[in-house]
């Protein structure tokens, strides 16, 4: 959810999360060992270890070899567990709205628990975007108002089974601008195959032509060998050229 929802917002921003934001990179507990390993290409279970190149059956090995063996290489500023927040994250939801490719269905809902939970989400903006003189016109208090309104504001039992759908209609989409400008891009580059086909071609058709008014002119001495045209006289004077 962070990485499709979250993350790219504020880096498009171009706010840098400090570290009083647990969704900080740096405060991540997992993110230096989730960014050193990877799936093994044309597999669908093996996984490879980026600090020691190992190749393991299993994500689950690989991880257990990453605490094993490189556990001293998380900073000493991650303290958050993200699974700690996945009342706020919605994380079950997100898996079923990526599942699905739509918003979850409605499920049995506390009202009482969802009033602690949007607490906990405004709470948690606050820390990563702090808006202390209530302004909006810095990025942080631009952020504050877009994840409140978009996200926080939705943790209700009429509106959390939607959330990621709201929040997707939201994504940054090219302009009517870029589009005229890939197809400008395109135009140009239809045009040049175009210029260089004719170029090519019409110097294959002059060659041709040019081929063929020497064959028209040649005799029939013209196709005997050298040695028999010298030997009867019968070789072709070149035409001097002045």
């Amino acid at each position: 959810m962070l990485n499709e929802f979250f993350y790219p917002v504020a880096d498009g921003a171009r706010y840098a999360l400090d570290l009083g934001c647990p969704f900080s990179h740096a405060r991540d507990l997992f993110y230096e060992h989730e960014t050193h390993k990877e799936p093994v290409r044309h597999s669908k279970l093996y996984w490879r270890s980026l600090y020691s190149g190992k190749v393991f059956k299993s994500e689950y090995y690989v991880d257990k070899h990453m605490e094993r063996r490189h556990g001293d290489k998380i900073p000493s500023t991650a303290d958050v567990c993200l699974a700690d927040y996945c009342d706020v994250l919605q994380c079950d939801k997100h898996a079923e709205y990526v599942k699905n490719g739509r918003g979850s269905k409605p499920t049995r809902c506390d009202e009482e628990q969802m009033s602690l939970v949007r607490d906990k989400c405004h709470e948690m903006l606050t820390q990563c975007f702090p808006n202390e003189n209530g302004s909006t016109r810095d990025n942080a208090g631009k952020l504050n108002v877009y994840f409140t309104k978009y996200y926080c504001d939705q943790m209700t039992c009429a509106d959390v089974d939607g959330v990621f759908e709201l929040m997707s209609a939201h994504h940054d989409s090219p302009g009517v601008g870029y589009y005229i400008a890939l197809a400008f891009l395109f135009f140009i580059v239809a045009m040049y195959y175009l210029t260089v086909y004719s170029w090519t071609n019409g110097r294959r058709v002059s060659s041709d032509i040019k081929r063929a008014r020497v064959r028209a002119r040649a005799s029939w001495s013209d196709y005997l060998p050298r040695p028999v045209a010298r030997r009867f006289n019968l070789e072709r004077r070149k035409r001097k050229t002045y």
